[in-house]
Protein backbone atom coordinates (compact mmCIF):
# COMPACT_ATOMS: atom_id res chain seq x y z
CA UNK A 1 0.00 0.00 0.00
CA UNK A 2 1.39 3.42 -0.97
CA UNK A 3 1.78 5.83 1.90
CA UNK A 4 2.73 9.07 0.18
CA UNK A 5 2.32 11.01 -3.03
CA UNK A 6 6.09 10.98 -3.45
CA UNK A 7 6.03 7.21 -3.84
CA UNK A 8 3.26 7.51 -6.43
CA UNK A 9 5.54 9.71 -8.50
CA UNK A 10 8.44 7.30 -8.16
CA UNK A 11 10.38 9.55 -5.78
CA UNK A 12 11.71 8.54 -2.42
CA UNK A 13 10.61 10.91 0.33
CA UNK A 14 13.44 12.64 2.19
CA UNK A 15 14.51 10.47 5.10
CA UNK A 16 13.84 11.79 8.56
CA UNK A 17 16.88 12.66 10.65
CA UNK A 18 16.67 11.78 14.32
CA UNK A 19 17.51 14.40 16.91
CA UNK A 20 17.52 13.37 20.56
CA UNK A 21 17.43 15.96 23.32
CA UNK A 22 18.62 15.13 26.83
CA UNK A 23 17.09 17.85 29.00
CA UNK A 24 15.91 17.31 32.56
CA UNK A 25 14.04 20.63 32.66
CA UNK A 26 10.64 19.81 31.11
CA UNK A 27 9.94 23.37 29.99
CA UNK A 28 13.31 23.85 28.30
CA UNK A 29 13.08 20.43 26.67
CA UNK A 30 9.61 21.19 25.33
CA UNK A 31 10.64 24.61 23.97
CA UNK A 32 13.72 23.19 22.28
CA UNK A 33 11.72 20.30 20.80
CA UNK A 34 9.03 22.68 19.47
CA UNK A 35 11.58 25.00 17.90
CA UNK A 36 13.59 22.24 16.25
CA UNK A 37 10.47 20.46 15.02
CA UNK A 38 10.04 23.35 12.59
CA UNK A 39 13.04 22.06 10.63
CA UNK A 40 11.78 19.88 7.76
CA UNK A 41 12.51 16.14 7.76
CA UNK A 42 13.68 15.74 11.34
CA UNK A 43 12.09 13.96 14.25
CA UNK A 44 12.84 15.27 17.72
CA UNK A 45 12.51 13.42 21.01
CA UNK A 46 13.32 14.63 24.52
CA UNK A 47 14.71 12.33 27.21
CA UNK A 48 14.49 13.64 30.79
CA UNK A 49 17.28 11.45 32.16
CA UNK A 50 20.40 9.61 31.07
CA UNK A 51 19.00 6.15 31.75
CA UNK A 52 16.05 6.68 29.39
CA UNK A 53 18.35 8.17 26.77
CA UNK A 54 20.78 5.25 26.97
CA UNK A 55 17.91 2.78 26.53
CA UNK A 56 17.32 4.25 23.05
CA UNK A 57 20.75 5.47 21.94
CA UNK A 58 21.28 2.29 19.90
CA UNK A 59 18.82 3.87 17.41
CA UNK A 60 21.83 6.02 16.46
CA UNK A 61 20.31 9.49 16.16
CA UNK A 62 22.15 11.84 13.85
CA UNK A 63 22.33 14.47 16.62
CA UNK A 64 22.10 14.51 20.40
CA UNK A 65 21.67 17.79 22.27
CA UNK A 66 22.60 17.43 25.93
CA UNK A 67 23.51 19.52 28.94
CA UNK A 68 26.68 19.65 30.98
CA UNK A 69 26.29 19.90 34.74
CA UNK A 70 29.08 17.76 36.14
CA UNK A 71 31.45 14.85 35.56
CA UNK A 72 28.52 12.41 35.22
CA UNK A 73 27.53 14.19 32.02
CA UNK A 74 31.07 13.70 30.66
CA UNK A 75 30.74 9.98 31.44
CA UNK A 76 27.35 9.93 29.68
CA UNK A 77 28.87 11.60 26.59
CA UNK A 78 31.69 9.04 26.52
CA UNK A 79 29.21 6.16 26.85
CA UNK A 80 27.05 7.55 24.05
CA UNK A 81 30.12 8.05 21.88
CA UNK A 82 31.09 4.37 22.39
CA UNK A 83 27.59 3.09 21.53
CA UNK A 84 26.76 5.52 18.73
CA UNK A 85 30.07 6.88 17.36
CA UNK A 86 28.51 8.72 14.42
CA UNK A 87 26.03 10.71 16.49
CA UNK A 88 26.99 14.38 16.54
CA UNK A 89 26.78 15.64 20.12
CA UNK A 90 25.93 19.26 20.83
CA UNK A 91 26.30 20.41 24.43
CA UNK A 92 24.00 23.25 25.43
CA UNK A 93 24.80 24.52 28.89
CA UNK A 94 25.34 27.55 31.11
CA UNK A 95 28.37 25.76 32.57
CA UNK A 96 31.21 28.13 33.47
CA UNK A 97 33.80 25.58 34.58
CA UNK A 98 36.34 25.86 31.76
CA UNK A 99 38.05 22.57 32.72
CA UNK A 100 34.74 20.68 32.56
CA UNK A 101 33.94 22.24 29.18
CA UNK A 102 37.43 21.27 27.93
CA UNK A 103 36.87 17.65 29.06
CA UNK A 104 33.54 17.63 27.20
CA UNK A 105 35.29 18.89 24.07
CA UNK A 106 37.99 16.24 24.49
CA UNK A 107 35.27 13.57 24.63
CA UNK A 108 34.36 14.32 21.03
CA UNK A 109 31.44 16.74 21.06
CA UNK A 110 30.46 18.46 17.82
CA UNK A 111 29.69 21.86 19.33
CA UNK A 112 29.33 23.68 22.65
CA UNK A 113 26.55 26.26 22.89
CA UNK A 114 26.20 28.60 25.85
CA UNK A 115 22.62 28.52 27.14
CA UNK A 116 21.03 31.90 26.59
CA UNK A 117 17.93 33.43 25.07
CA UNK A 118 19.48 33.22 21.59
CA UNK A 119 20.88 29.69 21.89
CA UNK A 120 17.81 27.84 20.58
CA UNK A 121 17.91 29.83 17.33
CA UNK A 122 21.65 29.15 17.07
CA UNK A 123 21.15 25.40 17.59
CA UNK A 124 18.46 25.46 14.91
CA UNK A 125 20.94 27.10 12.51
CA UNK A 126 23.63 24.53 13.39
CA UNK A 127 21.25 21.65 12.64
CA UNK A 128 20.12 23.19 9.37
CA UNK A 129 23.78 23.49 8.30
CA UNK A 130 24.56 19.97 9.51
CA UNK A 131 21.64 18.52 7.55
CA UNK A 132 22.40 20.58 4.45
CA UNK A 133 19.44 22.98 4.41
CA UNK A 134 20.45 26.30 2.89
Amino acid sequence: MLKSGAKLLGMNPAPFKKVFIHEDNKTEGMLLRLCLSAIPNISVENFPDGRTLLSRIDEEPEVLITGLNDERDIDLIKTIRSISPFTEIIVMSAQQDIELIARAQDSGIYNYVVKSEACIEYVKEVLEKLFGKK
